[in-house]
């Protein structure tokens, strides 16, 4: 599979990993995955691992993600923290389109700054 998701339950947060190439169609299959594990834990910090994946989605594809998180009473109250290689297009985009939509999502070069967010309390 081209992501992996697991729960830890000692920092309450969910970890997703993706490999490979993130298409739309990959975005459906890791939401409707996701979304049982949010239901099961309740869990509202995700953590998604994007530096050794490769996005083949267009800008167009990339706008309908903050719309396809608010369809959903699961996904759009997540604090969501994205690990992506620096200079990678399309994921300041997702974080501008999130934000103007009141989404909680930050982008993050490294996974010590981006946990530091995910867990740090919300002010």
């Amino acid at each position: 599979m081209p992501f992996n998701i697991e729960y830890d339950a000692d920092q309450d947060c969910i970890f997703a990993t993706f490999i490979g190439k993130v298409t739309m169609g990959l975005t459906k299959e890791y939401i409707a995955a996701l979304l049982p594990v949010l239901e099961k834990t309740g869990c509202r910090r995700v953590l998604s691992d994007s530096r050794s994946a490769e996005l083949e989605l267009s800008a167009m594809d990339i706008m309908q993600f903050p719309k396809m998180a608010q369809a959903s009473p699961l996904t759009a109250n997540l604090r969501r923290a994205v690990l992506a290689s620096p200079g990678t297009s399309g994921y300041e985009l997702y974080e501008t389109l999130c934000n103007l939509q009141g989404q909680n999502v930050r982008i993050f070069p490294t996974r010590r700054e981006a946990l530091e967010w995910l867990l740090a309390e919300e002010s």
